[in-house]
């Protein structure tokens, strides 16, 4: 008798989940646009604020990575056993030869992470001692890219390839309906990180206001690292801003720590076309 509660206890509790997936109560202008052909264009740049011995910012500089394009090859996708799943696909200009991939579960809970190619690592490479050079700094935040999602690619130690790998668990990179006061689990593995949403932000670019949702995460494994991702359910992702601040910097050929600075990563929507 206790191994049939048992298993009656493990089919509701699957039974649940499945039901927490497919709800059929959320309509898909209160989730994520996905619809194949959709792009979207950003541009990125960068400010570096650095630090002087009393804690005052002394020097700044800025530069830009260029533009990159993020745009929806098709629905309906089957992936091993997930179905229905969006691809979503991502080159910077300057490399458009270097197509990152990654595959959506749109389901009525939330926007699931499923699968990546080209993405590099599901592996975070941010250095738990805190100490990085300039050039390590870039890259940690190219490989962050532009999805809808976090990609944590490391491209440095895993090479352009087509190989498929899956998320796992998968990730829920929003959770839906999108609601002020809204808070998540984005993912346990490699590490634990939560995401929430406290208000509502005007965001003006491209031309136009964009009343988003401002997704902020909360990870205490980088404590001083905001990665905050603003969304309107008519555009997607119109703004993604990446803060690291009292980093300490090495230089390349040196293990001594040559001061400290904060990093400012924006990536803004400058185009949109939809389907």
């Amino acid at each position: 008798m206790p191994k049939i509660l048992f298993l009656l206890s493990a089919l509701m509790l699957f039974s649940s989940c499945e039901q927490l997936v497919n709800i059929g109560d959320v309509t898909s202008s209160q989730k994520y646009p996905a619809k194949t052909g959709h792009e979207w264009e950003y541009y990125t740049e960068w400010k570096l604020e650095y630090y002087d011995t009393t804690g005052h910012i002394n020097r700044t500089s800025n530069g830009s990575s260029g533009n990159t394009i993020v745009r929806i090859i098709k629905e309906d996708y089957t992936l091993g056993l997930y179905k229905d799943l969006v691809l979503f696909e991502s080159f910077d200009l300057s490399t458009p030869q270097n197509i990152n991939r990654i595959w959506y579960l749109n389901a009525d809970s939330g926007l699931f992470a499923i699968a990546y190619s080209n993405a590099g690592s599901s592996q975070f490479v941010w250095p738990k001692q805190r100490n990085t050079s300039l050039e390590q700094l870039h890259n940690f935040v190219r490989t962050i890219g532009i999805f809808p999602s976090f990609a944590d690619a490391n491209t440095a130690l895993y090479p352009q390839t087509d190989t498929i790998r899956y998320y796992s668990p998968s990730r829920k990179v929003l959770t839906y309906p999108l609601r002020i006061g809204s808070r998540w689990i984005e993912l346990t593995i490699p590490f634990f990180r939560e995401r929430f949403i406290e208000k509502q932000q005007s965001i003006n670019t491209n031309g136009q206001d964009y009343y988003c949702y401002k997704v902020e995460s909360n990870w205490t494994w980088v404590p001083n690292l905001e990665f905050t991702d603003y969304v309107d359910l008519n555009s997607g992702l119109v703004m993604r801003e990446i803060i690291a601040d009292s980093v300490a910097q090495v230089l390349p050929d040196s293990p001594d720590i040559a001061g400290y600075f904060k990093s400012t990563t924006i990536s803004k929507l400058v185009r949109e076309k939809k389907r």
